[in-house]
Order: structure tokens, then C-alpha cells, then sequence
């Protein structure tokens, strides 16, 4: 399950939010427009065959779609079934193709709807403004097809069950349209009819001949079933009714059109439908319906039908074509800016806009082009069900294990069909002078599609390395029912433990599966706590001599902590924040006010080197200066620990920091953050880097703990969001790798789990922009707990994995560890299978497994989504990060959980790439 996350979507479709889709999404505009063109080829019981055929020829793509959704019910339908089959590139294939299938419908429905309108009202079209292969543009012909474009826009963005709710509507409406044709023309027509019009042919192999040209027509109609898996996250259903509602929506698709046109044919003779398609209109349905009932009011009545087809088709499309750009965009094979959900609405919400705003820029183009453009997208639509069809049949091969709720028997025929079918609607596209042939500008599309396909694959693949074509499945409790059972023990543990907790704690998550379960599953999940209940022998220390001042404001009172400890003051800073900020003012003026002597020593940097340290101890003895003021993040606070201690020790500070000598003095030390991240006004260590061969290195002393910590939140409030989002991410490992460190101990533990929901809390506010001085002080709160933590808990393997990376590459420290905590994670928390436990259900998962893809969650949300490749680490750096890894820091490595060699920790990094 480690390869696994929970859903970001709300589920909120129901059976019948499903099956309405998949039918409004079939069930377009043709019913009104082309049933006298269907008769005309192969007769009315020949096209109602034809229909049959065709229908036929779905029904067994329908199958491989109908035991691939339950099976992988997850946002993109085809991008993840082709993904599991084919990989990254045969997904990207499929899922490009759907693409341009969706949007071209999209597309075409905008220019539809004012075209409807024009046949209801033949004066709609006003001010004439050009012309477009043939096909006049009016300006109120424009405005129409703008703004429902912008409400299909505008619904699909407001979320998924208010699309939903539309489709049903008006789905309705045409359901009621269409049983009421039926119903006027058993009345009104009459079997005569049928004469001369059942079928067209003189012989028996013409008649078949035509029954088959209107065969190979109708896959364009059936179109649509396919949005079901695209939306299958969405869906609150058990999932083999969900392989049952699309199969559903396929026969109710094939009933409709059999249907329709033998009400047409049966109320109408073969010249009144001559008549109806020379009258200019065409809309032969719509004259059927007249006639069955003898007045033309019925007829509007069915192109209203007809015009709620066009919507629901639209909208149908919209929620497809969005969620394949959704799932293409989480696999980083196009911008991961399509990804997006909106935070209220759970709707990919940057996809729908695009879409929204290629169908606002559509009818621009005018309706010929567009068919065009549709006709291309028939063909990648064909394309995409042939590559699920085999797909089908590798997934069979490939994982014959995979849990499927619905299992099509005779794989083997059904997926042969489904191929043979699917190919030859391809082929039929293909063959000059068949009744499918795409045209020269068709093909024109296409190569243009294709070109642009290459474009992103090539570029995304360029930009983002190893992230492209990734695939993170989602957790599904009834296919994974053994993950289940233990997440619900888990949530019943979790219960318990919050009822222990204090208010500030996060509240856990309690599932609602039955009690049979949760017992059936708990010995598993709280193995760890009975072996920790056995009687053992215990020892421990606790040492963190620190003098801390807390709270806003407090930057004021540093001259008064600050006096006590000397008169004349060095003042560590950065090149320039504190400065730019005025915090350096403050302290500097308060100091001053003490009657502190002060100087400036403002050359600290992100990962101080050791020969800046050097550098200030001999400011330090030459200027007489006889305390040390660390005003910064924790790199400044570092170098000032260390020019605090070298002015008061010769030689090389690199033998103190490796034990080749020791010292316990340093100058009296005052600590003030202005970065909630590294909390290192709370323990003795100092991270330096040697900038001869990059070792990052801690000097440990408890000479260099603060005599003074000044922690104000309000001096963190000018920070950058994505230095926040890196300090705080520092902050987080340092409580989280102190619980579960091997020199953990009651007292680290009981602080770290106190912190801990502090930052999942409030650093995302702060990222976002939303916090208040309370997520401010909490944050501050955490980042000085972690300090404390790690002083006596120690690090382990992310921290220890990472000091090369930022010594090699002076990268963002907490960029680094994000890159590399989830995949640590999931290497580690066998370790301490209830540890990692307790961590993931703080952060609102339920076992240890869950741990790494929470972390990776919370990375998301607070803007972190790293990679070692994107911050300029490559596979030739491997071997070097791991001898410096292992040389550096063996004490970390230790102290990690799990046994951990040099060939685990050179894969780890190759994972994190």
C-alpha cells in the first residue's frame, strides 16, 4: 500500500448520476438531425439493424472498459488502465488521443446550440459578420454559443454534483421527448408505412452491404459511455454496479436510437421524409413528431429535446475531457497546473478552464471547421478504445492477481472482439473512400494534435525527469479489503489515543466499518504495542539547559535578557533580510539602549561554511567582543554558534567538529530566530560545511547552547512563502524524526507529538497566506520544540541523506529533506510499525504504510512537490552523496530504525531522483 494514496475528489456521484452521464453523453443532437439520412442508407428496419450492429461493436469495448473501471477506479480511466498495461508512454498515447475526442465534442456542442436556436427562430440571426468555409458567422449566433459555453464553464467548476444535478434534468427532458415520438407515432402511424423504406437494396447483398454502412456510422454515436472512468473517483457506488451502469448506458444508447428511428419511419411514409429533408430544415425527428401530432407545436417540443442533448453531451464531455488533462497533469506528462483541484469545489477546476475557454474561442471558427475537427476526434477516440482493448488483454497476462469486481468471462473472445472492433473503426477512418474516410484538413487535425502530443511529451519529459509519467493509484477500501480492515483497528487505536491527547492535538479519524472487522484486523496493527507492554528495563537522560523567552513582542527585551552576559556584542546576521525587515534595527536598538557595544558581522549564509566561522572568531578576539547575538534563520544561528566557540578555542574548528579535539567553553550565546524552521536556538549543535571537499557536518557542544533564546513570532511574519514552506518543512522532520528515533525517549516523544499537529495545522495556513498570529506562534511554538527534540533524540537518515545534498549543491535544506522524507519513509517504517503508525493517523491516514504518501501530501499542499533531479542532483552525483552520507553521518544513519547499508542509501537516492 506504499504506492498508494487516498482521494482528493469528493465522491458524489450516485447510479444515477453515472448512468445519466454516460447516456447524455451518447445521446446528442443526431437523433434530431440525421435519422431521415440514416433511413435513406439502409431503410427504416435496416437502420434500426445497423443500429443494432454497431451497437454490438461497442458493447464488447464496452466489456473491457466495464472490468477495467471497478478494477481501477481512479481518476483518468484510460490513462491508468494503459498506464498499468503499457506505461508511461503507451498512457500518454491513449490519454492524448481521449483528449482530443473529449474537447472536439466540446467544441462542436458550442457552435450546436445557436445553430438549434436558429431552427426554432428563423430571424435569430443578426449582424452578419464574416464567413468561415462557407458557414456565415452572425453576431447573436456567437453571443449564444459564448455564454452557454460559460455556463457549462461555470457549472463544471462549481462542482461535479451540480453538473450532476443539470445532466439528470435534462436528460429527462429528452427521455420524455423521445418516449413521447414513440408513444404518438404507435399511435398515429401506421405499417404502411414501412413500404418501399424497411430496407434499401435491390438483393440481398446490397441490403446487408447498407445495413453495414450504417453500422460502421454509429460508434460516433455510442461516444461517451467512456466518461464513466474517467469520473470513476467521483463515484459513490459499489463497483461492479459500476461496470453494470456502463453497460447499461450502452444498451439504453443502442434502445433509444432503434427507437427514434423506427418512430420516424413508422409515422412517416418514404415521401414525407423526401419531402422534410428537401424543406431546407432536415430535421426529419422533429416532423415526425408533428405528425404523430398533428400539430407543429410538438415539434419545437422535440428540437427543445434535442437542444437539452446538445447540453448534456456538452457537459458530459466537459467532465471527461477535464479529468483526462486532471490525470495526465498528476503524471507530469503535460503542465502539473492542470492537476489542480479547486479547494472548495474538489473539481480540477484549471483543466475545466482551459476546455471552458477553447469552447468559448470555438465558435469563432464556425461550424464546418468544427466538424472537421470533430471528425478527427472520432478517429482518436477509436484509437484510445483500441488501446484499452488490449490493454484488456495484457492486464490479464500481466496481473492476473489484480482484484476485479466485475470479471468479464471468456476474456480471451471479448477482448479479440474488442480489438478486431475497435481496429476497424481505426482502419475505416484510414481507407480513402469509405463512408468514415477523414478529408485532407481532417488529417490536418490529427498530424497537428499529434505534432503538439510530441511537443509536451518531449518537454514535460525535459523538465520534470523522473516525475514524468508517474502513477500514484488510489486507495480503495473494497478492493483492498485487508488494507481496510487494518485501517479501521488502526482508526480504532487512533480513537483511543485522542481521547489520551490534549486539545492542541489533531482529532483522529474514526472509520465506520463493522466491529468484526476492526477485531479481526487489530492483532496486526498493534503488534508493536504488545511487545512494547512487555516488562523491560528502561534508562534515559535528559539534558537541554536552554533560558527561553516566548512571545510577540519579546524582540524588544533583548537588551535587558542580553545585559547580564557581557557589554559588548557581535551581531550575526545574514547579507541583508533582517536589515530589510528592521529586526536588525530592533535588536541593535534595544541592545544599544542596555548600553551594549555592538558590531556587525553580516556575512552568514544558507549552509554556513566553516571558513566563515573562522572568519568571525577573529573579529570576535581582535575587536574584544565578548558575547555573540545570532539574529537569523538557523544558518545564521549556526555561524554564531560556531564564531562562539572558536573565539574562545585555537586550531581547526574541523577538528572539533569530527572529535579530533574537544572543548566544553564558548562565548555566551543570544539566539534569535526569525525563521520558524531550524530550532536551533534550542540545542547545541551547529551545522557547518567545509567548503574543501563539502562535508555538512554538526559541531556538538553544550557550550554553544544558548544562554539566551529569544523566540517573538511576530519577527517570522516577513518571510518568503517558499522559504517558509522549506523552514517549516525543516521543522517537521525534526519532530518527526525524533519520535521515531532509536534515542527516543518519553520526554522527546510527549514534545514531538505535541508539535507535530502544530505544523500540519497551521503551516499550511501560512503557506497560503490565510494564517493568523496564532498559526504564528504555534508554528514558532513547533520549530523550538524540534530543536529541543533532536538535541536529545538525535536525527536520522533524511537529515542524514540530505547534509550531502546541500553541502554538494548548497541547495534549500528543507527543499532537500522534502525531497527525500517520503521515500526514507517508505524504506523505514517497518521499524516501528506503530511509531509510523501514530505519525499517519496525525496526519489523517491510519497505518504506517499510509505514512510516505501522507508525508507526500502534505508536501503538496504547502508547495514542496521536490525531487532531487529538479534540485539539480543527477545519477552521476549518486556515489558521492553516499560515501559522504556514510563518512558524515554514521551517528544519524544509526540512529535510524531500520539497518540501513551504503547500497540502500545510493538506491534511496536513486528513488528520490
Amino acid at each position: 500500500m506504499t504506492d498508494k494514496k487516498s482521494s482528493e475528489f469528493d465522491k458524489v456521484f450516485n447510479v444515477w448520476d453515472i448512468l445519466v452521464i454516460a447516456f447524455g453523453a451518447m445521446i446528442g443532437w443526431a437523433w434530431v438531425v440525421s435519422s431521415g439520412d440514416w433511413i435513406d442508407r439502409g431503410g427504416v428496419i435496416g437502420a434500426m439493424l445497423g443500429f443494432v450492429l454497431g451497437g454490438v461493436m461497442i458493447f464488447f469495448i464496452g466489456l473491457t472498459y466495464a472490468e477495467l473501471t471497478p478494477a481501477m477506479p481512479d481518476c483518468g480511466g484510460e490513462h491508468v488502465f494503459s498506464y498499468r498495461a503499457m506505461g508511461p508512454t503507451g498512457s500518454f498515447v491513449c490519454t492524448w488521443a481521449i483528449i482530443l475526442g473529449y474537447v472536439s465534442v466540446v467544441c462542436f456542442e458550442a457552435c450546436a446550440m445557436p445553430t438549434i436556436i436558429t431552427y426554432l427562430f428563423p430571424s435569430f440571426l443578426q449582424g452578419y459578420l464574416y464567413t468561415v468555409a462557407g458557414f456565415d458567422i452572425y453576431a447573436s449566433w456567437l453571443a449564444v454559443a459564448i455564454i452557454m459555453a460559460v455556463f457549462i464553464t461555470y457549472i463544471n467548476v462549481r462542482g461535479a454534483k451540480t453538473a450532476a444535478i443539470v445532466q439528470t434534468v435534462l436528460t429527462c427532458v429528452i427521455g420524455g421527448a423521445g418516449i413521447l415520438l414513440i408513444a404518438g407515432s404507435v399511435i398515429s402511424g401506421s405499417p404502411s408505412n414501412l413500404e418501399g423504406q424497411a430496407f434499401v437494396g435491390g438483393n440481398t447483398a446490397s441490403v446487408f452491404g447498407n445495413i453495414l454502412r450504417v453500422a460502421m456510422m454509429t460508434p460516433f454515436y455510442f461516444i461517451g459511455f467512456d466518461v464513466i472512468p474517467q469520473a470513476a473517483e467521483e463515484i459513490n457506488v459499489p463497483l461492479k454496479k459500476i461496470a453494470k451502469m456502463l453497460l447499461l448506458s450502452i444498451l439504453l444508447a443502442v434502445a433509444f436510437y432503434v427507437l427514434i428511428i423506427f418512430a420516424v419511419g413508422y409515422v412517416l411514409s418514404p415521401e414525407a421524409i423526401a419531402q422534410s429533408e428537401s424543406s431546407g430544415s432536415g430535421l426529419v425527428t422533429a416532423d415526425a413528431m408533428a405528425r404523430a401530432f398533428r400539430t407543429d407545436i410538438m415539434a419545437k417540443v422535440l428540437i427543445v429535446g434535442g437542444l437539452c442533448g446538445v447540453v448534456t453531451s456538452w457537459n458530459s464531455f466537459m467532465i471527461g475531457g477535464s479529468r483526462a488533462m486532471y490525470s495526465m497533469a498528476v503524471s507530469y506528462m503535460i503542465p502539473p497546473v492542470f492537476g489542480k483541484l479547486h479547494s472548495k469545489y474538489k473539481t480540477p477546476w484549471v483543466a475545466i478552464g482551459l476546455i471552458g475557454l477553447l469552447s468559448c474561442l470555438a465558435p469563432l471558427l464556425g461550424r464546418k471547421m468544427l466538424v472537421w475537427i470533430v471528425d478527427a476526434g472520432n478517429l482518436a477516440c477509436c484509437v484510445a478504445y483500441c488501446m484499452v482493448a488490449i490493454s484488456f488483454v495484457i492486464l490479464r497476462k500481466k496481473a492476473p492477481d489484480m482484484p476485479r469486481p466485475y470479471k468479464v468471462k471468456h476474456y480471451k473472445f471479448v477482448g479479440f472482439m474488442a480489438i478486431a472492433m475497435s481496429a476497424f473503426m481505426v482502419i475505416m477512418y484510414c481507407i480513402p473512400g469509405s463512408a468514415a474516410a477523414l478529408v485532407p484538413t481532417e488529417w490536418a487535425f490529427v498530424g497537428g494534435w499529434a505534432l503538439l502530443g510530441v511537443v509536451f511529451y518531449f518537454a514535460c519529459k525535459a523538465r520534470y525527469g523522473k516525475k514524468f509519467g508517474t502513477l500514484v493509484e488510489v486507495a480503495n477500501d473494497e478492493l483492498d479489503k485487508d488494507y481496510a480492515r487494518e485501517r479501521s483497528a488502526a482508526a480504532s487505536i487512533a480513537a483511543g489515543e485522542a481521547a489520551e491527547t490534549t486539545e492542541t492535538t489533531a482529532p483522529a479519524k474514526v472509520a465506520t466499518i463493522g466491529q468484526a472487522e476492526v477485531t479481526a484486523a487489530v492483532s496486526a496493527v498493534t503488534a508493536a504495542v504488545t511487545t512494547a507492554d512487555q516488562p523491560k528495563a528502561r534508562t534515559f537522560s535528559y539534558y537541554a539547559p536552554v533560558n527561553l523567552t516566548f512571545g510577540a513582542g519579546t524582540l524588544a527585551k533583548t537588551g535587558e535578557l542580553a545585559k547580564p552576559l557581557g557589554s559588548k556584542a557581535l551581531v550575526v546576521t545574514g547579507h541583508s533580510s533582517a536589515k530589510k525587515t528592521g529586526v536588525y534595527d530592533k535588536v541593535n536598538n534595544s541592545l544599544t539602549a542596555a548600553g551594549i557595544t555592538t558590531g556587525l558581522f553580516d556575512k552568514a549564509s544558507a549552509n554556513p561554511l566553516t571558513t566563515t566561522v573562522e572568519e568571525g572568531a577573529r573579529i570576535v578576539k581582535d575587536g574584544g567582543y565578548d558575547m555573540i547575538v545570532g539574529l537569523g534563520g538557523g544558518s545564521v544561528m549556526d555561524c554564531a554558534k560556531g564564531i562562539a566557540f572558536m573565539a574562545k578555542n585555537d586550531g581547526d574548528i574541523n577538528d572539533y567538529i569530527y572529535g579530533r579535539k574537544s572543548s566544553d567553553v564558548a562565548l555566551p550565546l543570544v539566539l534569535i530566530p526569525t525563521t520558524c524552521g531550524s530550532g536551533s536556538e534550542a540545542n547545541g549543535f551547529a551545522v557547518l560545511t567545509n567548503p574543501e571537499n563539502g562535508d555538512k557536518k554538526s559541531l556538538r557542544c553544550p557550550a554553544i547552547m544558548a544562554k539566551r533564546s529569544i523566540v517573538d513570532p511576530e519577527a517570522m511574519m516577513t518571510m518568503p512563502k517558499g522559504q517558509l514552506a522549506a523552514v517549516g518543512f525543516d521543522a517537521f522532520c525534526h519532530c518527526f524524526e525524533a519520535y521515531t528515533a532509536k534515542n527516543a525517549q518519553p520526554f522527546t516523544d510527549a514534545l514531538a507529538l505535541y508539535a507535530l499537529p502544530l505544523i500540519l495545522d497551521s503551516l499550511p495556513r501560512l503557506v497560503a497566506g490565510t494564517g493568523t498570529l496564532k498559526d504564528w506562534e504555534h508554528m514558532s511554538e513547533a520549530a523550538t520544540i524540534g530543536g529541543l527534540v533532536i538535541g536529545t533524540a538525535g536525527i536520522t537518515l533524511t537529515h542524514a541523506m540530505e547534509h550531502p545534498v546541500s553541502g554538494l549543491k548548497n541547495v534549500t535544506h528543507g527543499k532537500g529533506l522534502a525531497a527525500l522524507a517520503p521515500t526514507v519513509v517508505d524504506a523505514t517504517w517497518q521499524g516501528d510499525r506503530f511509531k509510523f503508525g501514530r505519525l499517519a493517523r496525525l496526519m489523517g491516514g491510519y497505518t504506517a504504510e499510509d505514512c510516505a504518501g501522507k508525508i507526500r501530501g502534505f508536501e503538496r499542499k504547502i508547495g514542496l512537490d521536490v525531487t532531487l533531479g529538479g534540485l539539480g542532483i543527477s545519477e552521476s552525483d549518486i556515489p558521492w552523496l553516499t560515501q559522504n552520507a556514510m563518512k558524515v553521518s554514521p551517528a544519524n544513519i544509526a540512529n535510524t530504525r531500520t539497518e540501513i547499508g551504503a547500497e540502500d542509501i545510493a538506491e534511496l537516492y536513486r528513488k528520490a531522483l
